[in-house]
């Protein structure tokens, strides 16, 4: 390691699990329970967003629980059910359904951000789940990407009855993110910042056959796979909530963290940054959002937890592969840079994007 440019700046990580629903819309389990068991699998946070709903704000549940942050938005959609986005900060849900466009420039005026949701969801087999992907590619001002979501991608892999045994261990086939969404993805960053999250999509959903019903999904199942992490410069204050939000839509905004799948380890205490020759360090996420700019050469360092396999991708193509618990990467030229972390055949870790000099990158 060249640890002349190896030193992670002093920040705050915080772990948790995004876009859950309760009882307040389509979510079979209510708020008091949902936190109580967020606090059982060691969440710093989580991102409630009901359909169309601010109630559980409504209702007192948003600020601290002891040492959980819960954030209340929620999920707004089109006239025709369709072009789901993830709305976070707003005061009030938008009354504007018709066009995606329309709904994003709204809530962007509301002073809120937004994040597409499972953007390019397909069903194989539950006609009574339909698919809600995102079709309106042409839209302008999003804050990023939901790229991998929990549910979409179980639902998605039940193609026919033989796979019916994937309702028992719902987690277990947890593989990847869609090549499509991360190309997508990769493509917008070529020419403007698009942030990414993980979302669980919960719904503690509940399936019934005669008689009998089965729940798939329990709560703390759900909240034990895919998840988002966020870098913060300081702690979030529990005694002014006002702050801690604001801290944390910054965070999110900008994509200062990463995505992990905890069905393959618990990745919390992950550094992944870029050091530049200059002395500037740069987070994953915008680079305008983090004050002065970098001279190459620079080094992009990855310190995980376990050993896996340590992808670098540039412009969207992996250009370097090590296996290890650490990796330190010459940067020599501009592009867009993000690491993906494997265990096997199993994505474990996906960045948020560096993007090395001025737009477009490529």
């Amino acid at each position: 390691m060249n640890t002349r440019y190896s030193k992670f700046p002093e920040l705050c990580e915080l772990c948790g699990a995004m876009h859950l629903h309760t009882t307040f819309s389509d979510g079979s389990v209510d708020y008091p329970a949902l936190i109580a068991c967020a606090k059982e699998v060691d969440l710093d946070f989580i991102v409630v967003t009901d359909h169309l709903s601010l109630k559980g704000r409504e209702m007192g549940f948003e600020g601290f629980s002891d040492e959980l942050f819960v954030f209340v938005g929620y999920e707004h959609n089109d006239v025709d059910n369709l072009n789901h986005y993830l709305v976070l900060g707003t005061e009030n849900v938008v009354r504007v359904h018709d066009k995606p466009q329309k709904y994003i420039d709204e809530i962007k005026n509301n002073n809120g951000i937004g994040f597409i949701a499972h953007p390019v969801e397909k069903r194989h087999y539950f006609k009574d789940y339909p698919a809600y992907p995102w079709n309106d590619w042409n839209v302008k001002g999003f804050d990023g990407i939901e790229l991998w979501n929990q549910m979409s991608d179980w639902l998605e892999k039940l193609k026919n009855w033989l796979n019916f045994f994937r309702l028992f261990y719902p987690r277990r086939f947890l593989v990847s993110a869609e090549k499509d969404i991360l190309r997508r993805w990769d493509e917008y960053n070529r020419v403007v910042f698009k942030s990414g999250i993980g979302g669980v999509d919960a719904h503690t959903m509940k399936i019934k056959y005669g008689l009998f019903q089965l729940t798939i999904f329990p709560i703390k199942v759900e909240l034990q796979g895919i998840r988002t992490h966020v870098y913060l410069t300081e702690p979030l204050p529990k005694g002014d909530v006002g702050k801690a939000k604001s801290l944390f839509l910054d965070a999110l905004k900008n994509g200062r963290g990463y995505i992990t799948n905890f069905r393959r380890g618990n990745a919390k205490g992950t550094r992944i940054f870029i050091t530049y020759s200059n002395g500037v360090t740069s987070l994953p996420g915008r680079a305008d959002a983090q004050g002065a700019s970098g001279a190459l050469p620079a080094f992009l360092h990855v310190q995980l937890v376990d050993k896996a396999e340590i992808r670098v991708i540039k412009n969207g193509k992996t250009i370097h592969t090590t296996s290890g618990r650490q990796m330190e990467f010459k940067i020599n030229e501009n592009g867009l840079y993000r690491i993906e972390v494997y265990k096997g055949i199993n994505a474990w870790i996906y960045s948020n994007p560096f993007p090395v000099g001025t737009y477009p990158l490529w």
